[in-house]
């Protein structure tokens, strides 16, 4: 690669088109893990995932490892999962529960606080001083509707400000539920041998599917056709499909009814009739009925009918681990919430319907990219009736690469800042965001 892309990162992003380094360059893969997870908002967990005073989760994401912890005080904490002691890994397991943290090294424990309660032969130690060799926490946590995100950066934009015009759609997310609360399960997880920005430019494009998905949306159309008849998923005919990019690399699709009855087979009659007496037949049916995919950059994907979050893991240049976790809706019935998990499951999981076609293609263009032949990709798709609006979010009606524009056009900001450079806002300005 030309050294003076790696020091100009905006020498990679055109207005339409990314340099192919951007997915096989280890060097820049380590610059995205420095100055996109190392200083912006990245997505974690769901708080329903450590319900209880105690509750752990441990997590990875590139050469990070985090220990997520519910305090007695039900507050939650998010450390480096290290020991202070020799650095050695801390915590070995996935989730459970405990009152402390012992290494497995020298015995050191730690409270779900942080705090150092035991060094073993400590009064040998000479000038330890304990308060300050508790676990490492990180930075900035915190959450919306739920949602924990954090920043390995000390200062920077708020939560609240990063999300933007994202929140309306975690609301939207929540409000679906009759109790007005969302569950995580145990995930579905799945690797692929390819770049992280793959995953995230395929669930913004709706250009792939009719093609790279041909064989189950065949097959599953003939069979309903055979079974109800002409237009059997009760796809709206006048539905126009939009995408809208909210900024800061987050955008959403809506399919606005065009993909009909798909994944409805979780709501029922007894779903609507309580979703009805909380906010009304109109609202309830609106709920019901959202199709909208929403990506949080850089690392969270929201399915809303289907109700699951998938969160993307780079774990080098060319291996990404994605988690998807299916989610219940309080107060729903049971068959309501097993038919938004089985649904998810056959969706992305190793003998589902779509999301093996995506891996298989991950693998594969990362193989072509890596040979080299290429040295721009193009993404050059527009949609219909581009505006931006009043608020600076652009929209545009049918297919197009308006969300992964968009997304490129954050990566060169924060690729393009100094490693001490603080981040603001981005420019709002329409040129600039479109």
């Amino acid at each position: 690669m030309n050294a003076k892309f790696t020091r100009d990162p905006a020498l990679l992003v055109g207005a339409d088109r990314i340099h192919s380094s951007v997915y096989t360059d280890p060097e820049i893969f380590e610059r995205e893990l420095n100055l996109i997870f190392g200083r912006s908002w990245f997505f974690v967990a769901h708080e329903s995932e450590i319900p209880q005073p105690g509750d752990f989760k441990t997590d990875q994401l590139g050469r990070w490892r985090f220990l997520l912890v519910r305090h007695r005080d039900r507050g939650i904490r998010l450390f480096h999962n290290v020991c202070r002691h020799r650095g050695a890994l801390l915590c070995h397991e996935n989730y459970g529960n405990t009152q402390v943290f012992k290494c497995m090294y020298h015995g050191w424990t730690f409270a779900t606080d942080g705090s150092v309660q035991g060094v073993p032969m400590r009064e040998q130690m000479r000038d330890l001083d304990v308060q300050t060799h508790g676990l490492v926490p990180i930075p900035r946590v915190d959450s919306y509707q739920g949602f924990i995100f954090a920043s390995l950066a000390s200062a920077g934009e708020s939560l609240r400000d990063y999300l933007g015009g994202a929140k309306r759609y975690l609301d939207l997310m929540v409000e679906r539920a009759p109790e007005g609360r969302i569950v995580a399960v145990k995930p579905v997880q799945y690797h692929y041998r390819g770049n992280w920005k793959l995953q995230l430019e395929n669930y913004s494009d709706n250009y792939h599917p009719a093609v790279l998905h041909h064989s189950v949306l065949s097959t599953g159309a003939k069979m309903l056709k055979e079974k109800f008849g002409e237009n059997p998923i009760g796809a709206k005919s006048n539905a126009r499909y939009e995408e809208r990019v909210l900024g800061h690399g987050h955008s959403i699709a809506d399919y606005h009814g065009g993909r009909g009855a798909l994944w409805m087979n979780a709501y029922d009659d007894e779903y609507l009739q309580m979703m009805t007496e909380r906010v009304g037949m109109e609202r309830a049916m609106e709920l019901r009925d959202s199709d909208i995919h929403l990506i949080i950059y850089p690392n969270l994907l929201v399915h809303v009918r289907m109700n699951h979050y998938r969160v993307i893991k780079p774990v080098s240049v060319d291996q990404t681990v994605v988690n998807t976790y299916p989610c219940k809706l309080v107060g729903a019935s049971k068959r309501v919430n097993d038919a938004l998990i089985s649904n998810t499951s056959h969706h992305v999981s190793a003998a589902g319907e779509v999301q093996v076609d995506d891996l298989q293609a991950f693998n594969w263009l990362q193989e072509g990219l890596a040979s080299g032949a290429l040295e721009w990709i193009p993404f050059k798709l527009y949609g219909e009736d581009e505006h931006t609006e009043m608020e600076g979010e652009c929209v545009s009606f049918g297919t197009s690469e308006g969300a992964i524009r968009g997304q490129y056009r954050e990566w060169t900001r924060l690729m393009s800042a100094t490693a001490d450079e603080s981040l603001s806002a981005p420019n709002h300005d329409p040129a600039y965001r479109w």
